[in-house]
């Protein structure tokens, strides 16, 4: 699965994706209901596959963009964060129609609890994840969410290849979700710059950011910005700075947006006040530099499999290679079949 990264997973790179046999999903809590029905409309005339929708439930606007998914019968929801009495309504809401929930979700408790709300499957992140991951790391938490749960798993969070589809399926999983190996494909958007540090970077160019909370920790390409993070105190003016592009992006009144901030904050594994607005602060700044290359408009998301990224080829190109690579190991390896018997 293409994993849900706002700005980048334009409807060109979703429905590569699908088209080339994986599932396409299209992150949309930077999106208006409007821009949404749009992008909807643009993925289905680019494909008849089935597709997702990635939704943060904290979302000034994730009522009205979920709205517009179940009125579109989007065949996949994705979810993260959100209280229970928020995500069963959309549960019910989608499975009327026939489609399909998916929780997104970085602690075994919450898979848990997404299965037992009625979640179709549960897409796990691991501590090595572009982003927000938990402290587990993949090797660790597969196998304990595959224990507590009967939903499909899909893994994310250090694949990047064959091997690691491989690893993830003896370990429990029935997939995997990638962001960064999708991040570097001819269909994305972002920008060369990034696409060529990627390219000369290791597993040691990465720093996760730690400010105490598991719900806002992030993982982020090192860059001075990046370390400048880990030490700096939010400024006042930067957080009403970022909270005035998000209302102006979202097009919502300060009413909602306040609203909204208020209900994040009650959530299960929701933000504070104050990392909301840090969050807010660097948002803002990201279309400066994710297109245009701009290493001091904000930190880059990015996982730790840049390591083992070494070229730029096509959505299809990957999802083959990566299926059949995985296919040949699993097959050569004997040992599976001592494990079965």
């Amino acid at each position: 699965m293409l994993a849900g990264m706002n700005w980048l997973t334009t409807p060109d790179i979703v429905a590569a994706v699908s088209n080339a046999g994986g599932l396409g999903n299209l992150a949309v809590s930077t999106h208006t209901p409007e821009k949404l029905r749009s992008d909807i409309k643009k993925i289905r005339e680019l494909t008849d596959q089935p597709f997702a929708i990635n939704q943060i439930l904290i979302s000034p606007t994730a009522k009205a963009n979920i709205a517009v998914a179940v009125e579109e019968k989007v065949p996949i929801i994705n979810y993260t964060l959100g209280r229970p009495n928020d995500i069963t309504p959309i549960i019910e809401a989608v499975h009327k129609y026939g489609g399909k929930i998916l929780a997104t979700v970085a602690l075994a408790r919450h898979a848990v609890r997404a299965a037992q709300l009625g979640a179709d499957a549960v897409n796990i992140t691991g501590h090595e994840a572009a982003a927000h991951g938990g402290y587990a790391t993949s090797l660790i938490l597969i196998p304990l969410v595959a224990d507590g749960v009967k939903v499909p798993i899909l893994a994310a969070g250090g694949f990047h290849d064959g091997r690691g589809l491989a690893a993830a399926l003896v370990l429990g999983a029935d997939g995997v979700t990638m962001g960064t190996r999708f991040a570097m494909t001819k269909e994305c958007r972002m920008h060369e710059k990034w696409q060529q540090v990627i390219l000369k970077a290791s597993e040691q160019d990465t720093i996760y950011i730690d400010v105490g909370d598991p719900a806002v920790n992030s993982r982020a390409l090192k860059t001075k910005k990046a370390e400048e993070a880990m030490k700096k105190r939010l400024h006042l003016l930067e957080a009403f700075a970022g909270a005035l592009e998000t209302k102006k992006v979202l097009n919502i009144s300060w009413r909602e947006l306040m609203r909204s901030g208020i209900s994040t904050a009650k959530s299960e594994g929701g933000l504070s006040l104050r990392d909301q607005m840090q969050y807010a602060a660097q948002s803002a700044k990201f279309n400066k530099l994710i297109f245009e290359g701009d290493e001091n408009a904000a930190i880059l998301p990015i996982g730790q499999v840049i390591g083992g990224i070494h070229d730029i080829p096509t959505c299809r190109e990957l999802i083959e290679r990566t299926s059949a690579q995985a296919e040949a190991i699993l097959k050569s390896k004997v040992w599976l079949e001592d494990i079965k018997s």
